[in-house]
């Protein structure tokens, strides 16, 4: 195959002739940026440690000399090699290292000590913006005093876009302490939004060669490590223990003794490289009869090609991030895109936390649909990865896994009678020292169901992405679908969608009244789940009346926001709890959908639930039991302010009640037992109710 393009980014410095203007002069007059925001961290406040900018530590700084490469990436006095292999992967294909970070950025005309990244965080684009006070070593050379980087540097000591670079990311982790120890695909993820799959280099060496070809004609970036032996200490043939390295080439080569398979690997040091077969300028060079040879430049730079045999041997794990359709697009003719798609979620006790497939609640666990499409007799390939938000700033780890069942052709909800009787087709998982699970596989044509989960019944957010060849669609509904046979929380509008669609609505104090809500909640309901009813405008009325705490008779953004997820949370428990019952569910389904809401429940409460929102045989509609739930939700949060007032008088001089046991609550009469009944709290009715 090619070589990767390098070498191609054109430097932003301005010509040396070049006159600076006016406004610049003026720029230059003014006090340079200072990050006040930056992370503080002690072990970098040290006397031996001075903070200086790029124009103290060399006369003529430049962002970038003669392209942006892998060469410009030398490790320094920070065990983040995980993060520098990873840049060096981005620097092989110029235009994913200028997503992140912009070219136009210089020390030239405009400069004023800020600079700007952008890193990927769980969907999204952020820009992290730092100043160039960078952390240095002072020296003293021939009676000159020097200032020498403390962490990653290139080559070229006058160019700075790594450091800088570093320093961003830092910011983004909580700072340069953060960077310490890590793994390369969490960096590559951050720097390009792709999905990384880890594995082991245990199979056969033709076969591994031809998965990592494979992988980097596709445009996928690759860093492999060794797990044998102390922290970064070298082995006999000079190959370092738990040390990140990257995979830049492929290539076979014709020799005297027939072909022979080579990879091209970087150490992000920039030195210590392999000592043996095809190291630089060893023998094995002299027996090619290849036309088309592979550069062998006899160089210290940290880059050597190795024979896979050898790879196999002293490489023992790989991580390799699948870009997105837009990457691969980019990164050349031979790179093959994938079809890309991605759904926030979040695990919430009570609501959507099941726990592992061992837990009784597992079906409470957020569900997504996986439709492979193509010839029955060829496996369609797939990557499907669950990843843990903000895992690195937790300081508690939680086991994250994901599992695949096989769906059926007309109900792609699996029930909890259904799980308890099914196995798990494919998972991974539950792992603790990585923030995400990645599946990659194939499958036959079908459906199937994705069931993210943590091993315990605790609460996070994820993001769930999927990668197929041949067409996937997570929301595989016909329209003769009943709502309860699919409903999964990727199928909801975005925050972004809800809020431009509640504007649209709103009258000019951007609120919303029941008739207007009645209309939002159609629009949104129509376009991002058909299959769910409309509510009718008194169940509006009621649903406006659950978030309208002031009393106004409208609602703003953020309790319509409040309302919403409620709402989504509320239908995906009437679908878990719904069994072929067209769309309503019976007085023995409302006991377990009550107890996922985390209601307490009783006897006596479902008696009133089923009298007050269920049709003349005890059955509640998915509206009445909308209604319902959020109602009883935002009463039993008054619950507890009452009780907490009647303890206050309890305890009180006078004594006034003594309260036992809270009993139910309905139409905001709090019902409780008292020695003393139908006292008068506070402008609250207490009403007697014997506890059988």
């Amino acid at each position: 195959m090619e070589p990767p393009p390098s070498k191609k980014i054109k430097s932003t410095y301005p010509d040396n002739d070049a006159t600076i203007s006016e406004a610049s002069q003026l720029v230059s007059q003014q006090p340079l940026f200072v990050d006040s925001t930056f992370p503080e961290d002690e072990a970098l406040h040290k006397e031996e440690i001075k903070w200086k900018r790029p124009r103290e530590i060399c006369e003529c700084p430049r962002f970038i000399v003669d392209g942006a490469t892998r060469m410009d990436v030398c490790q320094g006095n920070l065990s983040n090699c995980w993060f520098l292999s990873a840049v060096a992967c981005l620097s092989l294909y110029p235009h994913l290292l200028e997503q992140v970070m912009p070219m136009e950025q210089e020390f030239g005309d405009g400069y004023n000590g800020k600079f700007r990244f952008q890193f990927w965080q769980y969907g999204h684009w952020v820009e992290v913006v730092v100043d160039d006070l960078l952390p240095t070593v002072q020296t003293l050379q021939n009676g000159k005093t020097h200032y020498n980087l403390l962490f990653v540097q290139s080559k070229d000591k006058d160019e700075f876009w790594s450091s800088l670079l570093e320093k961003a990311y830092a910011k983004l982790k909580g700072g340069y302490s953060a960077l310490q120890m890590g793994f390369a695909g969490e960096a590559l993820e951050d720097m390009t939004g792709g999905v990384v799959q880890s594995s082991d280099t245990n199979c056969p060496a033709s076969e591994l060669w031809r998965h990592l070809d494979n992988m980097l004609q596709r445009g996928a970036l690759i860093c492999c490590g060794n797990t044998q032996g102390e922290v970064e200490t070298s082995n006999l043939m000079g190959i370092l223990s738990h040390h990140m390295y990257s995979v830049t080439r492929t290539k076979i080569v014709q020799t005297l003794n027939g072909p022979v398979s080579l990879l091209q690997v970087r150490n992000p040091w920039g030195h210590t490289e392999w000592t043996g077969p095809w190291r630089d300028g060893g023998p094995e060079w002299h027996t090619v009869i290849d036309s088309e040879l592979p550069e062998n430049v006899v160089l210290e730079d940290g880059e050597f090609w190795i024979a896979v045999e050898d790879f196999k041997e002293n490489f023992h794990f790989l991580e390799i991030c699948h870009l997105g359709p837009q990457s691969l697009l980019e990164t050349g003719s031979a790179a093959k895109p994938w079809e890309y798609v991605m759904y926030e979620g979040r695990w919430v006790k009570g609501l959507s936390a099941g726990g592992s497939p061992t837990s009784d609640c597992y079906w409470m666990n957020p569900q997504f649909s996986l439709s492979l499409s193509g010839n029955e007799n060829t496996p369609c390939c797939f990557i499907v990865s669950i990843m843990q938000k903000h895992q690195r700033l937790r300081k508690t780890t939680q086991r994250v896994a994901c599992h695949i069942f096989k769906g059926g052709d007309t109900h792609a909800y699996l029930f909890q009678d259904k799980l308890f009787s099914m196995q798990p087709i494919l998972s991974a998982g539950p792992c603790a020292n990585h923030r995400e699970v990645v599946i990659c596989s194939s499958l036959p044509p079908g459906n199937y169901i994705i069931i993210p989960s943590l091993e315990e019944c605790n609460e996070g957010e994820f993001l769930v992405r999927v990668l197929t060849e041949k067409g996937n669609s997570s929301r595989t509904l016909e329209n003769n679908m009943k709502c309860s046979e699919i409903l999964t929380l990727s199928m909801c509008p975005t925050e972004a969608d809800i809020q431009s669609r509640f504007f649209m609505f709103a009258n000019q104090d951007c609120r919303i009244n029941p008739e207007q809500l009645h209309s939002l909640l159609a629009s949104l309901l129509s376009e991002f789940i058909p299959l769910v009813p409309s509510f009718p405008p008194e169940t509006c009325r009621c649903l406006l009346a659950s978030q309208d705490i002031s009393t106004v008779g409208s609602l703003d953004w953020e309790q319509f926001y409040t309302l919403w997820k409620k709402i989504i949370a509320g239908t995906q428990i009437f679908c878990n709890a719904h069994k072929d019952n067209g769309d309503r569910i019976s007085i023995h389904q409302l006991v377990p959908a009550l107890k996922a809401a985390g209601l307490p429940v009783d006897d006596f409460l479902v008696r009133l639930v089923q009298l007050r929102y269920g049709d003349p045989t005890g059955f509640l509609s998915y509206h009445h039991f909308i209604c319902c739930l959020l109602k009883f939700q935002s009463l039993t949060v008054a619950t507890t302010g009452c009780i907490q007032l009647i303890r206050s008088h309890r305890e009180g001089p006078h004594g006034l009640c003594s309260m036992k046991k809270p009993l139910v609550i309905y139409k905001y009469v709090y019902c409780v037992e008292y020695e003393k009944m139908d006292q008068k709290i506070s402008g609250i009715a207490v009403q007697y109710l014997p506890i059988k």
